[in-house]
């Protein structure tokens, strides 16, 4: 299981335009055939995630094969992380950490096999206590140095780490014994999506240099310890998206897990059901990826099924059903702005965002549109900035043009996103890929 630029990143289709993600989404899921579902195409999402035993290439490992070749062959980023074998356990059984030799061996049969395969994850959730990493974080480092060595060109993670408390401890001994120092690192915050928290994935920010993946996250429908509530999933999606939105500096990719469990698996933390239908968590998804999603509804313990009427991205709380009009934290007072279009950036160079003032507002409401580059170097670079004031019961577009220097940089590729700031009386950043 489980950059020099401008800021908004959505992974829509090869030829879609621009898009309004503040970070790159990808799906983390185990099953080929969750590449080829139609669901799945229409989000556009050009990036995955599998993860495989670090001696998977020395097998036969048909259902990897047939994964990587679909993933290949519908051009989306196959990313994959390397784990203990299938059937190890460290807290039931005997594991085995594989020397480096051993492990550098087993790689260069994966890239032999499979050669256009690039991203690869070093360790998956190393600190966890059933992997035969979880003792050894020196020794996971000379695994770590040995991948980024045997392959100059490959895109790299270092080991991925859960959120449980064992974590910085953890990536301490880790740190103290990498040598180069990582520079893109992964993360499982289910922890903190799950309770409405953000303290581990803030620590671990804290921690480490460099970018931070969210390798593997989203919503626990059902698990051990948490019973079956898709409202609480749809929780967990909306606030991993957010997390991401709060660190656009930081946090450069997102994987949610997973597509689709089965009936009798006793984790689920599917965006689709079993049985096939959307859940209000795919719902949060294409919301955040721009994509029209399907009518859905909440499935209770029972059975019952409750109409859901809107899933907006920015709501951290039950999600409205039926007639119950949608509650938004940017609309808590009668003077709140609320966002009617997340900020974007257009082949002319003009970053806008659609806001709109409550009809029951007392008094206009101010808003304030403020775009820069992204931090490079401890830098960013102001771009212009716009303010209106808007009248109850109206909505306006703020809107900068780019400077004529950037928007050269922009279509050299140079500059590839910026940073939308929206300030209504709340604050709220986004990263806007530019369109060449």
């Amino acid at each position: 299981m489980l950059r020099v630029g401008l800021l908004i990143v959505v992974l829509l289709a090869v030829a879609a335009p621009s898009a309004r993600a503040a970070v790159p989404v990808g799906l983390a899921d185990q099953q080929a055939s969750a590449l080829v579902d139609p669901r799945f195409t229409a989000l556009g999402l050009r990036s995955a995630r599998v993860v495989t035993p670090w001696d998977a290439a020395l097998g036969e490992s048909a259902e990897l094969d047939r994964w990587l070749r679909t993933a290949h062959g519908l051009g989306v980023d196959a990313f994959v992380s390397f784990g203990r074998r299938v059937g190890e356990d460290c807290r039931t059984g005997p594991c085995r950490l594989p020397s480096a030799d051993e492990y550098r061996a087993a790689f260069l049969a994966f890239r032999a096999r499979w050669p256009w395969v690039t991203t690869f994850g070093t360790w998956n959730e190393a600190n966890h206590p059933g992997q035969p990493t979880a003792n050894a974080p020196t020794a996971t480092a000379r695994l770590y140095e040995t991948l980024a060595a045997a392959c100059a060109e490959c895109r790299v993670v270092a080991p991925e780490v859960l959120d449980i408390d064992s974590m910085l401890g953890w990536l301490q001994r880790f740190r103290a014994a990498a040598r180069p120092q990582p520079r893109l690192w992964g993360l499982h915050n289910y922890g903190d999506v799950t309770r409405g928290s953000t303290t581990a994935t803030e620590a671990l920010l804290a921690a480490v240099p460099g970018e931070v993946w969210l390798t593997e996250t989203g919503g626990i429908v059902r698990a051990d310890r948490w019973p079956y509530d898709e409202g609480r999933a749809r929780l967990g999606v909306l606030r991993a998206l957010r997390l991401a939105d709060a660190h656009p500096d930081r946090i450069g990719r997102v994987f949610l897990y997973q597509w689709r469990a089965a009936w009798w698996e006793p984790w689920d933390a599917g965006l689709i059901r079993p049985d096939g239908t959307p859940r209000p968590g795919y719902a949060v998804l294409a919301d955040y990826v721009d994509v029209p999603a399907p009518p859905v509804v909440e499935r209770l313990p029972d059975g019952t099924e409750v109409p859901v009427r809107d899933v907006p991205l920015w709501e951290d709380g039950p999600a409205p059903r039926g007639d119950e009009p949608a509650r938004r934290k940017d609309a808590a007072t009668p003077d709140a702005v609320t966002i009617v279009r997340r900020a974007r950036v257009s082949r002319a160079g003009v970053a806008s965002v659609r806001v709109a003032c409550p009809a029951r507002a007392l008094r206009p409401c101010t808003s304030r549109l403020s775009v820069r580059t992204r931090v490079h170097r401890g830098r960013s670079v102001a771009l212009g900035r716009d303010r209106e004031q808007v009248r109850p019961g109206r909505a306006v577009t703020l809107s900068v043009r780019l400077p004529k220097a950037r928007r050269r940089l922009i279509r050299s590729g140079h500059t590839t996103s910026i940073v939308a700031r929206v300030e209504a009386g709340w604050r709220r950043d986004f990263v806007v890929r530019c369109p060449r």
